[in-house]
């Protein structure tokens, strides 16, 4: 090989390295836990049958996941991690609902999150784990999608604290923001489709950097809504 080809070709082998580290990871992100950050997906049309999923870990043992409801009525999804375990909190109109899945999940380890919905029966499945709840009422669709929230992982927008009665869940506000990692945020858009994952959608944030778990950091500073 002569001087000029593998001149020629250490430089196109680093120039596919820099490529590589600037196009972002698709499989996961960081979030800090600080009082500003969250992660913000399209909204869940939950319907009736439903399912969402996700993975995540950290070595915190309390910190909001999601939380998606019907833009400040009834119904709510909330997922959190409360002294290491999982629970699931929610109201399909019919008053609100817990399940809790799991303990020590907070051991830096990825742990398997799914939401399974069949009309008035909820369930939630942590590493294989599951249990479900019945609920009541007449009516069991997730409200609408057009007046719905957004997803929202990791944390709140501030704007929300001036605007509480757009939450059908008050108090999520106040919960600890969740410092970890998550990916493959998984549902369908309409009820019947095929599942799939879910792209973040990119507001005001400072530009993500490399974390130590291979993925990438984001902070998001604020959302203009």
């Amino acid at each position: 090989m002569t001087f000029l080809r593998f001149v020629t070709m250490h430089l196109w082998l680093l120039r596919l390295a820099f490529i590589g580290m600037a196009l972002p990871i698709t499989s996961g992100f960081v979030l800090e836990g600080s009082q500003t950050s969250y992660a913000q997906f399209r909204k869940w049309d939950a319907g009736v049958n439903g399912s969402l999923e996700l993975e995540f870990k950290t070595e915190q043992p309390n910190g909001l996941l999601l939380y998606t409801d019907d833009g400040g009525t009834y119904d709510f999804f909330e997922i959190k991690l409360v002294e290491g375990a999982l629970r699931l909190r929610y109201n399909l109109g019919g008053g609100a609902q817990i399940l809790t899945v799991g303990r020590d999940l907070n051991d830096g380890h990825w742990h398997k999150v799914q939401v399974q919905r069949r009309t008035e029966k909820t369930s939630l499945m942590v590493d294989g784990v599951t249990q479900s709840r019945t609920s009541r009422g007449k009516e069991f669709n997730f409200g609408r999608l057009t007046t719905n929230s957004d997803v929202y992982v990791g944390g709140m927008p501030s704007w929300y604290n001036n605007k509480l009665t757009l939450l059908a869940l008050p108090s999520v506000i106040f919960e600890p923001r969740f410092g970890g990692a998550i990916r493959n945020l998984v549902y369908t858009d309409d009820e019947g489709t095929i599942p799939r994952r879910q792209e973040m959608i990119m507001k005001d944030y400072k530009y993500p950097t490399k974390s130590n778990q291979g993925n990438y950091k984001l902070v998001v500073e604020h959302s203009n809504h």
